[in-house]
């Protein structure tokens, strides 16, 4: 099983402001790690150093043994969910979702059977021709997830993915958010404020 992370002595400065202060941490292969904390305890830092969209200013991060340290985002085989969504806004769902495996250069046929999957996954096979205009904050977020399952990534990364929903919605979708990634058997790491 693939999707093993490995944090070591991480440090992010941003001037003289320490983000993160020499963190370790492991998340075993298809574990779901929570990061708890309030804003400003570092939890995005750690998440964007894991996807490699910020770099620390010094330690070492491996995936799967390998030290990824250096590696751009797009090396890292992660997908990730943004509290935004990231959707685009121009494109059907079936595009939102089909985007990632587009740019992969994937066969049409390949894109279609994947975005079905997904979207089936996430209960939005019927939202397929809409636009994320018209669709709820719930529906544009399993949008984003069917996006990023389709990636088929080891990591699924989620910068806070609940917190533009209703209470009711958000207990919900926790619960199937769990469901998921252990369907998928996926390592997912999960950043948020809310206990």
């Amino acid at each position: 099983m693939r999707g093993q992370v490995q944090f070591e002595r991480i440090v992010k400065l941003h001037g003289a402001v320490a983000a993160l202060k020499g963190i370790d941490l492991e998340i075993e292969p298809g574990e779901f790690f929570a990061l708890l904390g309030p804003s400003g305890s570092g939890k995005s830092t750690t998440l964007r150093i894991l996807a490699g969209l910020d770099m620390p200013t010094s330690g070492r991060v491996f995936v799967d043994g390998q030290d990824v340290t250096a590696f751009d985002a797009r090396d890292r085989d992660v997908a990730m969910v943004f509290q935004s969504y990231a959707l685009y806004p121009h494109m059907t769902v079936f595009q939102n979702i089909a985007f990632p495996l587009e740019m992969a250069k994937a066969s049409r046929a390949e894109i279609t059977l994947a975005v079905q999957e997904a979207a089936r996954k996430v209960k939005i096979d019927h939202l397929l021709d809409r636009k994320p205009g018209q669709l709820s904050g719930g529906q544009q977020q399993r949008c984003a997830l069917a996006r990023a399952i389709v990636r088929k990534a080891r990591l699924f990364l989620l910068d806070e993915p609940l917190s533009n929903l209703d209470a009711k919605l958000r207990l919900e979708t926790r619960v199937e958010l769990k469901k998921l990634q252990r369907s998928l058997g996926v390592t997912a790491v999960h950043v948020a404020h809310d206990q």
